[in-house]
């Protein structure tokens, strides 16, 4: 398991015949649709994928075959950033009239081609996302998944550390439930 109170200090691994690029544009989105559709239960419209991408464009992570031609992904990781105002702090404890200000990574989407699963792609998207967002001041990280999605379940909370803080009750369109986990980050 990778501490990731460590992870900017970590070296985060490349895959050998792997490359991990940036999202840049509207002609990835549909790369990005395709293989999120692939793997994951809900099905997001156009809109979703565009309030991900277009506010956090550096919060999408690609990986890409180094040797591929059309350098078509084959996965890719969505996340963004909640910001909350904690206004019940009180100001004179803080020795100001500011109020706290929180931020929350979010891991939206996360998905890799069947083909290529169990190569660490799945990971080292997550290491890359969990280490910007902690970069941009985040103080954890957020996400769900299904209860019944063990792969998930074995990278979230065995390989990153991440802790259930809560079980959603028929949380999916398809009716099945959802862990949400978080981690904290230092």
């Amino acid at each position: 398991m990778v501490t990731i109170d460590e992870v900017n200090d970590v070296n985060i691994p490349d895959i050998e015949g792997i490359d991990f690029v940036d999202y840049v544009n509207e002609e990835q989105l549909e790369d990005v649709m395709h293989l999120v559709q692939k793997d994951l239960s809900e099905p997001y419209s156009v809109f979703t994928y565009r309030y991900f991408l277009h506010r956090w464009p550096q919060l999408c992570i690609l990986a890409v075959p180094s040797d591929s031609a059309d350098k078509r992904p084959i996965g890719c990781v969505v996340c963004k950033i909640d910001v909350k105002r904690d206004d019940d702090i009180d100001a004179a404890s803080e020795n100001t009239d500011a109020p706290k200000v929180n931020y929350t990574g979010y891991i939206g989407m996360l998905a890799v081609e069947t083909n290529y699963r169990r190569s660490g792609i799945g990971t080292a998207l997550a290491l890359r996302a969990i280490q910007r967002m902690q970069q941009m001041g985040c103080q954890s990280i957020q996400l769900e998944t299904e209860v019944t999605n063990k792969g998930a379940m074995r990278l979230y909370e065995d390989r990153l550390g991440f802790i259930r803080e809560e079980l959603l009750v028929k949380y999916y369109l398809n009716w099945n439930n959802a862990y949400r986990l978080r981690l904290w980050l230092k």
